[in-house]
C-alpha cells in the first residue's frame, strides 16, 4: 500500500469548481486528460511486460529493478497471455501509438505526478476549498496546469504525507508558477525544532490527533 498524501486547496470558487467532475469528486482528468482508452480496473503485468518488450521502453536505472525487468521481458510471450491479457496488450499498443502511454496509470505518473486519481475528496465550492488524498506525492503538475487556466486567482496549497513531518509543505501558486513555497527537508536533516514544527503542520493537514488515533 502507498503512503497517502493529503492536499488541501484554498482558492476561488471557480478554481475549485474546475476540479470537480459530474459525480462530485475531485478529478485530475478534468485538468489533464488521458486521451487513450483502458476499460479495465487493473493492469495485468504479463500484458504490460510484453507491451514494454514490443515498444522497447527504457529499462530502469535502479540496479535491483533493471535485471528483474530484463528477465521479465526475456520470458514475455504472446502465447502465454490469456484472452483478457491479450486484449489488454493490444489496447496498450493502441494507446502507446496514440498517446505515448500504455494506460491511465502509466500516463498519471508523469502527467499528474501520482499513480492514481484523487481519493477521498471533499470540497466546498462556495468557500473555495477542496481536500483529497493521493498516492506517494502531491500532484503538482495538475495544480500548476489548473493555475494556468485561472492566472488571476491565487491557489494556496498545504500537503502532508502520513509519514508525519516528512514529504510535506506549503505552496502559493499564481498563473501556473510557484511564487511562494515552504517545503520540509529530509527528516534526518532537520533540527529537533524543525521536526516539531513540521510534525505539527502535518498533523493539522491530515486532521489527526498527535496525542491519539487519527480521525479517519
Amino acid at each position: 500500500m502507498p503512503n497517502w498524501v493529503t492536499t488541501t486547496i484554498k482558492s476561488t470558487p471557480q478554481v475549485i469548481s474546475a476540479l470537480i467532475n459530474d459525480q462530485g469528486h475531485v478529478d485530475f482528468s478534468r485538468i489533464i486528460k488521458f486521451e487513450g482508452s483502458f476499460e479495465w480496473d487493473g493492469v495485468l503485468g504479463s500484458a504490460e511486460t510484453l507491451a514494454e518488450k514490443v515498444v522497447n521502453t527504457e529499462l530502469s536505472d535502479h540496479p535491483l529493478l533493471r535485471p528483474l525487468q530484463e528477465h521479465g521481458r526475456s520470458r514475455a510471450s504472446l502465447k502465454d497471455l490469456d484472452d483478457e491479457g491479450f486484449e489488454q496488450f493490444i489496447q496498450m499498443l493502441r494507446n502507446h501509438r496514440a498517446t505515448g502511454y500504455f494506460h491511465v496509470m502509466d500516463f498519471a505518473r508523469e502527467a499528474w505526478g501520482t499513480k492514481w486519481n484523487a481519493c477521498d475528496s471533499t470540497h466546498e465550492v462556495d468557500a473555495g476549498t477542496a481536500r483529497f488524498d493521493t498516492a506517494w506525492s502531491f500532484p503538482e503538475p495538475v495544480i500548476l496546469k489548473l493555475s494556468e487556466s485561472f492566472p488571476d486567482d491565487d491557489i494556496a496549497i498545504d500537503y502532508a504525507d502520513e509519514d508525519i513531518g516528512s514529504n510535506c509543505g506549503r505552496l502559493l501558486i499564481r498563473a501556473g508558477v510557484i511564487v511562494e513555497k515552504d517545503i520540509a527537508v529530509r527528516w534526518d536533516s532537520m533540527s529537533e525544532e524543525e521536526q516539531k514544527r513540521w510534525s505539527a503542520f502535518a498533523y493539522e493537514v491530515k486532521g489527526w490527533d498527535p496525542e491519539g488515533d487519527d480521525d479517519e
